[in-house]
């Protein structure tokens, strides 16, 4: 979901996944399937909008990946069930859901800070927020040409994802802290996240084959 510049697709794909990338932008496929074919790969893309998924993609996977910070272009409460419901949809009856959001807690709660361990766009561009309240987070991009853009998004909370995810019918989600396990965080008593991922996983009560693998889904690294 959300392939973009393709980025994820390219990394997934040489580390041996059959991937499929889908996005609402023929414009941002059409660039994923360039940088794809720069590497050696053809790119399969599909372009959907999330609350109609299933209108267009006809298959099912083992894993619907949504990376960042993109969940979160979505205002609408009623969007955001309809898409984690055609998430879930499409998925195998074992699959799992990687999603990830912004520690918008923290932003909302105490202001904006980074530590400036993972980035994005890189580690030359300035991302941050000139306006933050309960509905709206607009960041500012600065870029090293000094090109500056803009870019609005809703500042949901962890609680409110995980909440949300578990009542379209995911069974089991559980949230990393900057790709570490949430846990080990506070223990090692780490400074505040700026990022959560949370692995929700379509699962059905009482199979243990599911619930024994689901702590290796992204073997807390940022590789997913």
């Amino acid at each position: 979901m959300a392939t973009g510049t393709g980025f994820h697709s390219v990394r997934l794909i040489e580390e041996g996944f059959e991937v499929c990338s889908v996005d609402g932008s023929a414009e941002m496929l059409a660039k994923a399937f360039e940088n794809g074919k720069r590497r050696g790969h053809i790119l399969r893309t599909i372009q959907a909008d999330w609350r109609w998924l299933n209108r267009d993609v006809h298959a099912s996977y083992d894993a619907v990946i949504c990376l960042g910070n993109s969940f979160n272009h979505l205002f609408s409460e009623r969007d955001r069930r309809k898409a984690l419901a055609e998430f879930y949809a499409v998925l195998k009856h074992d699959g799992c859901l990687i999603l990830d959001q912004r520690n918008y807690d923290a932003i909302l709660d105490d202001g904006f800070s980074s530590k400036h361990r993972f980035y994005y766009c890189g580690n030359q561009v300035s991302a941050e927020p000139e306006h933050v309240d309960e509905g709206l987070a607009r960041f500012r991009y600065e870029f090293p040409d000094g090109s500056v853009y803009h870019l609005n998004m809703c500042p949901i909370r962890r609680d409110y994802t995980r909440n949300l995810m578990q009542e379209v019918g995911f069974q089991k989600v559980h949230t990393f802290a900057d790709f570490e396990d949430e846990s080990r965080e506070a223990d090692s008593g780490s400074d505040t996240p700026d990022f959560y991922i949370h692995v929700a996983e379509k699962q059905y009560e009482g199979d243990q084959s599911i619930e024994d693998a689901g702590d290796h889904t992204i073997n807390g690294k940022g590789e997913a």
